[in-house]
This record gives structure tokens, C-alpha cells and sequence, in this order.
């Protein structure tokens, strides 16, 4: 979600607009204002001499558009004018009330306020509120004349969306007989629920900057530059003026992610126990900047280090499988800026956890069947996945990484890491290398995850014995201690397709029959002897799962599982009209794979994009493998 910027003010300053109007203003009962009086001692005095308020968190006065003003964090930071109703009893106007505010809002929430004395717990409904909702801007009053016993307030609602990034014009009156609330200098709003005197609650809190009651406390994300209240009526003329003297506010647009925006919004990569790499792609070189933290606000930040289009930043000395919030804003030459909202992800969890991942393949160039797959395994909450390759159709066509891949996935790929193998649809083109970060020499790499450790094989280059690739991948499968050891690589070891590996359809003698890929293939045996418990792969446009096999038969105790998920988007495919000796279950259709891992035990489900179950097993290894 994005975050929320507020500036509550009746006759706006700075550069373009005109100035603080005079604090002698007939009946004018509270003006708080930048610029003019200095906050000390965490006190800020009213203009009109009648109060101060205390500064509660670390708010900053900085510029906000065409204006200084004092940036409020959405969480600690707010105004608090009198802490009880005897403190707030002078300050509030008894029937006749105005209150007025310039809004910049880039976010809303549920209950929001700007400035008030109320509360509002159930039944009891006393004071009044100048704030917003998720929609619209609202005025809220209870009267002696609509008391029920406890106070009954009535709530207007402005008919203008609020705009997000725009000024906004907000103002309220109420007279003894009728609240009015105006929006940009407009009426749009009005009741006669409410008569008499403002009934207002023997306990509260008088604030700017918050919706705020006894038991409540909202505060507001954004800046705050004046506020003004009356015990007096402004007229619609009055109203209307003040908007009419400072048009440019509402000519004013925030260039937040209006100059600069993302062509590839944020994505996380190389997600390990303690780091993980957040990327994005924009038009024009930028820097980039993650904020993050395990709560709001974000507290901590790093930046990239080089200016560039296709950028990253990493982050390090992270906690495991512990779960941060970020947000990412980019920066352009002619500091331009392009802001994310604030998403989440978590470190990868350690030995001892349970832990989930995801897998699919082919997505090529489907965007929303790609879009369907993500949002299907999304849903499930992976702790990472594994992509089998293709991840595109041609992997020099830059528009189908970014418009066939990475924004369709985004909802996906910007709160779970993607690991990746490389297809043969990429073409071992540079854009695999630029848009995934990878460890060396991204070809072939490994990962661990919990109590297992992945190997990431490129199976368009040897495979075979005395290939360095198979020097290396003996190597690591040696030296690993993991409870599970899982591959993934293009080109599927077994397969059971009608034509990829042999004309199986019409058994034409000029294609050798074979079960699977032959270079992948000359792993089998590597798999075999270091205990390998699923190898991944796609290619093939449908799913298939083998039954456990070890030296070419059935091994239900140490067999190896061969698992093709490649229904991410591919033109699909068919296996052959006649049953393969390996296969267990083969399906044709778009689809996505997910495990949960405990301990010694997997469970592995496979669903249609429809989020329709149609293969699942479960695995409990034995303590001597």
C-alpha cells in the first residue's frame, strides 16, 4: 500500500500561493502553522496565543511541494492540542464551528482524521472530526439536540473520489442546524440530523494530525502545514475565495511516479537466510533506494550502487525467516522519482523450520496464463520458487521479459524469490543474465532453503561425465548435508510426450526412441548414487511424475522422482497414446506445483490454473538416507 501524505492548512503559503492569512481574524479560536513560530522543546505554539501543542515522535519539517511543512510518519508522529476535556473546553467553539484543510493524500485508510475532539466507542458518540475514508473526505458532528442518552453523531461524506496526488480543498461548518462539508470550494454535502449545542465527550483527546479518541489513536502518513478553527460560520463566498486565491494548489500534481515510473515495478532475487536482492527497471537510468524494516516505519534503507535502468540493491544482515517490509523509490538525473507501494517478503528459513516452494515452467509467452499460474501459487504463500525454464519465448525479444513475464508475475515475483534455470527459448541471451541475479556463473548454481539444497543445472550445455558442469555438480552433491537434495533443469530425464523424444504417435523408425532428454540423461546415475529425491524439469508443455526409479526400475525405498511441470504457458502438448513403463501420473494442461517440507516429510500437490487439485503425494524419508 502507499503511503499517505497529509497537509492540513486553510490559506497556504509558500512561492506560488498567497500567505498565512492575519492570525486577527474575527472569532479565529486555533491556527498552527509552519514557518512562523519555531517548534522547541518538542512544543509549538498556536498563533493565536490560546494554546500549544505538544509534538508527539520525531515528525521533520521539510518541503512538500510548493510549501515547508512538518512530515508526520503515520505511526508515533501527531499534534496533541490538549490531552483531556478540561484542557480542550476553551478551546472549542460551543455551537457555531468551521474548520478547513488543504489534503495531498498518495494513500487513505479506514478511520482517518485531520483535526478533532471525538469519541467514537460503540454507542458512544460524542465531538466532532474533520478526516476521511478509504473514498472520500467526511465531517462528523453529535449535537445536544440528536443526543440518544450517550450522543448520536452523523457523519457526511464528500461525493468528490479523493484523488491520490492531487491538493484537495477540504472545509466544514456547522451553525446549530446544519453541518456542511465542502470539497475543492464545491458544497457537496449537508445535514440537518444534528441541532443545538456540539455535545462533547467528558474524556478525549484534541489532536491534529490523527483521528484520536480515548481508546483509538490513527495517525496520519504525510505533512502537516496549518490548520485554523473558528467559532464562527464561514460562508460559501469565504470558502470559495480562499480556493480561488490559491489555484496553483490545485494545479499542483506530486511527481511522484508521475515524470518516472516502473517499467518492471519491484522483484526480489537471491534470497538467502540473512539477504535477498530487490530489483526494477525503469526507462531512464536511476538510482535506487530500498527502505525496510520489520515494522513501519521503515527505519532502515540501503541504495544501489551504480545508476543504470535495469537496477538493484542488496540487502544483508537480515534476520531468518523473518518477514520485512520495503519500499523502493527510484531516482532519475532530474530527480524525477518513481516510489513503490510498500510490500513484504521474508528470509529464507533455517534447517529446523517447515518450509514451502513452488514450481513452474514454460511460461514463454502466455501472460495470462502466466498471470494465472503466479496468482495460483501466490495464494498458497511459497517461501521461494523454482522456475523449470522458457521462461520467455525468445529470450532476445526484450517486451516478452517484461510484458510476458515479469509484470504479469509481479504480484508473485515482488513478495516471493524466483530461482530460474535457463530454457532453450532464452538462447542464452544476455536479458536472462541482466533480469535474474544469480550466483556464478548463473548458468548453474545452488541454493539452500531450510534442510534441503537445490541445484540449478543448465541442461543445453554438457551434461555428460568430464563436462565441467558435471565436475561441479558431483562435487556439490558430495559435499551436501541436506535432508533433501532437489535438481532443476531444462530438459526433462523421462518423459512420456507423443513426439519430443521418439515418434511414439505413429513410430516412425528415423527417430530413436528414448525416454527423456539424452544429455540430461547422463545425470541419472549422479542422481542415483548421492540420493537424490526429485529432479524438476519442463520442456515438455504438460505435467508428468515418474514413479521412483533407480537403475532404470521401479525402486519405491531408493528410487529418484522425475517431476515435469511445464504448464506455465507453453502451447500445450500430449503424451503418448500408450503408457510409459515410468510413468505415474501425467496430465494435460496449464498448471503449477507446490511442496510443504517438514522435517522428513513432503507433501506435493499439483494444480490447474483454476486452482483445481489433480496429483498429490506424500514422502516420509526414512532416518538411514
Amino acid at each position: 500500500m502507499a503511503p499517505i501524505l497529509l497537509v492540513v492548512l486553510l490559506a497556504f503559503i509558500p512561492r506560488t500561493v498567497e500567505g498565512h492569512q492575519s492570525v486577527a481574524e474575527s472569532q479565529l479560536r486555533l491556527h498552527f502553522a509552519t514557518g512562523t513560530k519555531p517548534i522547541e522543546s518538542g512544543r509549538w505554539p498556536d498563533l493565536t496565543g490560546q494554546a500549544t501543542a505538544w509534538v508527539v515522535g520525531e515528525p521533520v519539517l521539510t518541503n512538500r511541494g510548493p510549501a515547508e511543512a512538518l512530515v508526520l510518519d503515520g505511526f508515533t508522529d501527531y499534534l496533541l492540542i490538549a490531552t483531556n476535556a478540561s484542557l480542550a473546553k476553551p478551546l472549542l467553539p460551543k455551537r457555531d464551528l468551521s474548520a478547513a484543510a488543504w489534503v495531498l493524500l498518495e494513500d487513505t485508510r479506514p478511520k482517518g482524521g485531520l483535526i478533532g475532539f471525538i469519541q467514537d466507542d460503540g454507542a458512544l458518540e460524542k465531538g466532532w472530526v474533520l478526516g476521511y475514508n478509504r473514498r472520500s473526505f467526511q465531517f462528523g458532528l453529535s449535537s445536544t439536540g440528536a443526543d440518544d442518552g450517550n450522543g448520536r453523531s452523523t457523519r457526511i461524506s464528500g461525493k468528490t473520489p479523493i484523488e491520490l496526488g492531487r491538493w484537495h480543498h477540504v472545509a466544514a461548518t456547522y451553525d446549530g442546524e446544519t453541518m456542511r462539508l465542502y470539497i475543492d470550494g464545491r458544497p457537496e454535502a449537508e445535514s440537518v440530523v444534528q441541532s443545538g449545542d456540539i455535545l462533547y465527550p467528558a474524556e478525549g483527546r484534541f489532536a491534529l494530525g490523527a483521528f484520536i479518541d480515548s481508546n483509538e489513536l490513527f495517525p496520519m502518513e504525510g505533512a502537516f502545514y496549518e490548520a485554523k478553527v473558528y467559532d464562527r460560520v464561514l460562508t460559501p463566498a469565504e470558502i470559495e475565495s480562499v480556493v480561488r486565491r490559491n489555484a496553483p494548489m490545485l494545479a499542483w500534481r506530486s511527481g511522484v511516479n508521475r515524470d518516472l515510473a516502473f517499467l518492471v515495478p519491484p522483484y526480489l532475487q537471491r534470497a538467502t537466510a540473512d539477504g535477498i536482492t530487490v530489483m526494477a527497471e525503469t526507462e531512464r537510468p536511476v538510482s535506487l533506494k530500498v527502505e525496510y524494516g520489520e515494522r513501519q516505519p521503515l527505519r532502515n534503507h540501503a541504495v544501489s550502487a551504480s545508476v543504470s535502468t535495469l537496477n538493484s540493491v542488496r540487502l544483508e544482515g537480515l534476520k531468518p525467516a523473518t518477514t520485512y517490509f520495503y519500499r523502493l523509490t527510484a531516482t532519475d538525473a532530474s530527480n524525477h522519482v518513481a516510489r513503490s507501494d510498500i510490500l513484504s517478503f521474508q528470509t529464507l528459513p533455517g534447517p529446523s523450520a517447515a518450509w514451502a516452494f513452488g514450481v513452474v515452467g514454460d511460461t514463454q509467452r502466455n501472460p495470462e496464463i502466466t498471470r494465472r499460474c503466479a496468482e495460483g501459487l501466490f495464494a498458497l504463500r511459497p517461501n521461494a520458487v523454482i522456475h523449470c525454464g522458457d521462461v520467455v519465448d525468445d529470450g532476445f525479444a526484450k517486451s516478452q521479459w517484461v510484458n510476458d513475464l515479469l509484470v504479469p508475475a509481479n504480484r508473485l515475483f515482488s513478495q516471493v524469490p524466483v530461482f530460474p534455470v535457463i530454457g532453450n527459448h532464452e538462447k542464452n541471451a544476455h536479458w536472462y543474465y541482466d533480469y535474474f541475479d544469480l550466483p556464478e556463473p548463473e548458468y548453474w548454481y545452488t541454493w539452500k532453503i531450510g534442510n534441503a539444497q537445490f541445484f540449478m543445472i543448465d541442461s543445453n550445455k554438457d551434461c555428460g561425465p568430464g563436462s565441467p558442469q558435471y565436475q561441479w555438480l558431483e562435487r556439490e552433491l558430495a559435499a551436501s548435508t541436506a535432508t533433501w537434495k532437489f535438481t532443476a533443469h531444462h530438459h526433462p530425464c523421462f518423459s512420456s510426450d507423443e513426439d519430443d523424444y521418439g515418434d511414439r504417435l505413429r513410430g516412425k523408425p528415423e527417430k530413436r526412441w528414448v525416454d527423456g532428454d539424452s544429455n540430461a540423461a547422463r545425470l541419472v546415475p549422479l542422481y542415483e548414487r548421492h540420493g537424490v529425491d526429485i529432479a524438476f524439469a519442463g520442456h515438455i508443455h504438460s505435467y508428468e511424475r515418474t514413479w521412483p526409479i533407480l537403475q532404470m526400475t521401479i525402486n519405491q525405498s531408493r528410487g529418484v522422482r522425475y517431476v515435469v511441470s511445464g504448464g506455465g504457458g507453453g502451447s500445450l502438448e500430449q503424451a503418448a497414446p500408450q503408457r510409459a513403463w515410468f510413468s505415474l501420473h501425467v496430465q494435460r494442461g496449464y498448471h503449477y506445483c507446490f511442496a510443504v517440507v517438514q522435517d522428513r516429510t513432503i507433501q506435493f500437490k499439483a494444480y490447474d490454473v483454476e486452482g483445481r487439485l489433480f496429483d498429490t503425494f506424500e514422502l516420509t524419508k526414512p532416518r538411514d538416507r
